[in-house]
């Protein structure tokens, strides 16, 4: 069964500190001792701790499913004119919003193995080293002999926004249940998994139903409009979702033109089955919907250098905080932080992105 955020809450104490006891979880919770002892007796019979002492289970961290590709990112030096060539900068790097989320997850000092594909070139060869390099288990990304590494081609404005971008991603056709199959124990073996909807269709209905047997939260990344359709199928089975107002638009076929058309159409996805809805609003910050409440919550401020990777960063920011079983308004924030710290940065990772960064920009940390 899957945990409440109560649980998941207590268990991150327990985690961090296995000889505390009842009373003092009670203060730390502003619960009753009693309180307590209920959902400790649930974390037993759940399977997350596994006798006296408070020995906890042994989890091997964060999965991701997903892209990896060479960025190519063009920005001008200014105004970007079009039909004609424009003066500036242009930036090769590793990418691919699975590999992201992965790479930013590692800078987090999670436990984090990537499930890819790369070619058998010099692009996946580089991949595969800066990756590995960041703190991501590759072992299990498979390297193809028929097709080349995915590549992602942007051209951004002055400001760093996207203009127009081309995605040359047909080796992600090999990421199909053949190859999910084969590392079965790897998502079985998961706390979380995270996929984005770069992978074929029928591959993302295998990891949702995998995880859904095995009590396994899911987070899904729906990468563009057209790619988000690919969820609209499996949405009872999806725990996090962190969709664009376009990509909420494409899931949900509501016309998203104010706030009230946008609640209405996460209203419609959490109707759907979807248990958490956070949907990201660029300048606005995110739109977060759950059981337990409905809020907006700012960005925080900062000079915007490059967006690409904003929302990566974001993804990973918040699968940081409910690892960690924090709340999910403080989990979003994580994410808020993650992602302000990399749209400051010209890089699609932020290669400072950490831990102590994070929690000294968000203060409501829950001790």
């Amino acid at each position: 069964m899957a945990l409440t955020q109560r649980e998941k809450e207590i268990l991150r104490l327990i985690k961090k500190n296995p000889m505390i006891s009842q009373e003092e979880l009670s203060k730390l919770m502003g619960i009753s001792r009693s309180a307590v002892a209920g959902h400790i007796a649930n974390l037993m019979k759940k399977g997350f701790i596994l006798g006296r002492g408070y020995v906890v289970r042994d989890f091997k961290g964060v999965t991701v499913v997903g892209g990896a590709n060479i960025d190519i990112k063009g920005k001008p030096y200014s105004e970007l004119k079009k039909h004609t060539s424009n003066p500036g900068h242009i930036n090769i790097a590793p990418g691919g919003v699975g590999r992201n989320i992965a790479h930013n997850l590692a800078q987090l000092s999670l436990p984090v193995t990537l499930l890819s594909v790369v070619g058998n070139d010099d692009e996946g060869r580089r991949l595969l080293e800066e990756t590995r390099q960041a703190g991501v288990n590759v072992e299990q990304v498979v390297i193809s002999n028929t097709r080349r590494t995915g590549i992602y081609l942007a051209i951004l404005n002055a400001i760093g926004d996207m203009d127009v971008a081309l995605s040359g991603m047909d080796i992600l056709e090999e990421l199909n249940i053949q190859y999910l199959e084969s590392k079965m124990e790897v998502i079985k073996n998961s706390e979380i998994v995270v996929f984005d909807t770069n992978i074929p269709e029928d591959s993302i209905k295998y990891i949702v139903e995998l995880c859904s047997n095995h009590n396994i939260p899911v987070v899904a990344e729906p990468v563009s409009i057209d790619k988000a359709k690919k969820l609209i199928g499996v949405l009872d089975k999806i725990d996090y979702i962190t969709p664009n107002k376009e990509e909420l638009e494409s899931i949900s076929e509501i016309k998203v033109e104010n706030d009230e058309d946008m609640k209405k159409a996460v209203k419609l996805l959490r109707q759907k089955g979807v248990k958490n809805v956070i949907v990201t609003l660029g300048e606005r910050g995110v739109y977060i919907s759950t059981a337990e409440f409905e809020k907006f919550m700012k960005p925080y401020d900062t000079e915007i250098v490059d967006a690409t990777g904003a929302g990566d960063a974001l993804t990973a920011g918040l699968v940081y905080g409910i690892f960690n079983g924090y709340p999910l308004d403080v989990s979003a924030k994580f994410g808020l932080a993650a992602a302000s710290l990399t749209i400051s940065s010209p890089y699609t990772v932020n290669p400072f992105l950490n831990e102590n960064q994070l929690k000294n920009i968000v203060k409501e940390i829950v001790k």
